[in-house]
């Protein structure tokens, strides 16, 4: 077996893309003959944004509210998202600090960091963590690394510049993170496929929970009118019911929720919509792989982190697929996959080339 291979991601947020990118580039990665370690790496950042709810972490009013009628839910989604990563995931011990992480440097011969908005300071608190200077240049490699915006943010560009010219292989997920990079070093760095999907259909399937549901339209995404109201609308066309991911304070009505589903049970709706809607570029992403036709929204342009879902809608041609002021460019509710497909497997090839690539270089 090749020398260990230690993988540095938000494993530990209650993200349903956050951890499925975490278990499928860990399934790559072993099944390329790595012998791969998740580090159980706690960002400050991220575990107090994912957490789960009890009388001691109130701090305001609106806390008390929330583990009031939100906390059982929540709770219990919390623990399936535990008990997924301890199921199938090699995790190491937990490391809380650069300190600790550099205290490790020497058990592994190599790091990958990413995928996901890894490199968005706004996310992890500006940790250089996920840049891995906890160990030597040659050890740091990135896999699908994301800012999530299409330009470094003002008084930013010095650092991001000193933090990526220390590395030795490069690969991200967006052509404007690969833009942006070229820009600050001078190199353009390799733009791959998010891990969810070089997993196909049937290998999700094996890990998932068929939902009860039947004949819905899907919803799953971030806050915003437009999409939800496009999706009553579709139910209305369609004569489907609504079933929403989530644990809303203030449910729409008419929409079933699903407040608290595992990641395995995320794949099961998935895999059984009829149709779904979504402004989440891993909602796209699992669309995609499971061949059900979808409708997406951008997010609002102050978020700025739609440069995930342009560059998705830009490689697989979905632009007739996106909702504006909740209606849609394309009135078509199927979908002919075909051409999809095939740049989906292209795009695999070539991710998986840069995934041989890392791994035969540990042997």
């Amino acid at each position: 077996m090749n020398p260990g291979l230690g993988l540095i991601t938000f494993h530990r947020a209650l993200n349903y893309g956050a951890v499925l990118q975490t278990y499928a580039l860990y399934s790559v990665l072993t099944r390329l003959g790595g012998n791969v370690t998740v580090l159980d790496y706690r960002n400050p950042v991220l575990e107090e944004r994912h957490k789960p709810l009890c009388v001691s972490t109130c701090r305001k009013w609106t806390d008390l509210v929330r583990l009031l009628f939100l906390s059982r839910n929540h709770n219990h989604k919390y623990r399936k998202f535990r008990r997924f990563l301890m199921d199938n995931v090699n995790l190491s011990g937990p490391l809380c600090s650069l300190r600790d992480l550099e205290r490790v440097s020497d058990d592994y011969a190599a790091f990958i960091t990413g995928s996901d908005q890894v490199w968005n300071g706004n996310i992890t608190g500006w940790d250089p963590a996920y840049f891995l200077v906890f160990t030597d240049v040659d050890k740091r490699n990135s896999y699908a690394a994301s800012f999530g915006f299409a330009e470094i943010p003002e008084g930013r560009s010095e650092e991001y510049r000193r933090l990526l010219c220390g590395f030795k292989h490069m690969s991200v997920r967006e052509q404007q993170a690969a833009t942006v990079i070229q820009g600050l070093i001078g190199k353009r760095p390799e733009v791959v496929l998010d891990p969810t999907l070089l997993l196909r259909a049937d290998e999700w399937e094996e890990i998932s929970i068929r939902p009860k549901r039947k004949r819905y339209i899907l919803v799953y995404g971030f806050a915003g009118e437009n999409y939800l109201r496009f999706a009553s609308g579709l139910a209305r066309k369609t004569g489907l019911r609504i079933v929403c991911i989530g644990n809303p304070l203030f449910p729409k009505p008419c929409f079933a929720y699903e407040r608290d589903a595992g990641p395995e049970e995320f794949l099961g709706l998935f895999r059984d919509a009829s149709y779904i809607v979504t402004n989440s570029f891993h909602g796209v992403a699992f669309a995609i792989n499971f061949n059900v036709p979808f409708f997406l929204e951008f997010l609002p342009e102050a978020s700025g982190v739609n440069a995930r879902l342009e560059n998705i809608v830009d490689l697989f041609g979905l632009s007739g697929r996106l909702i504006s002021r909740g209606e849609i460019a394309n009135q078509e509710l199927s979908m002919d996959f075909s051409l999809i497909n095939s740049t989906l497997e292209s795009e695999r090839q070539k991710s998986f080339r840069f995934l041989r690539m890392l791994v035969s270089q540990l042997g």
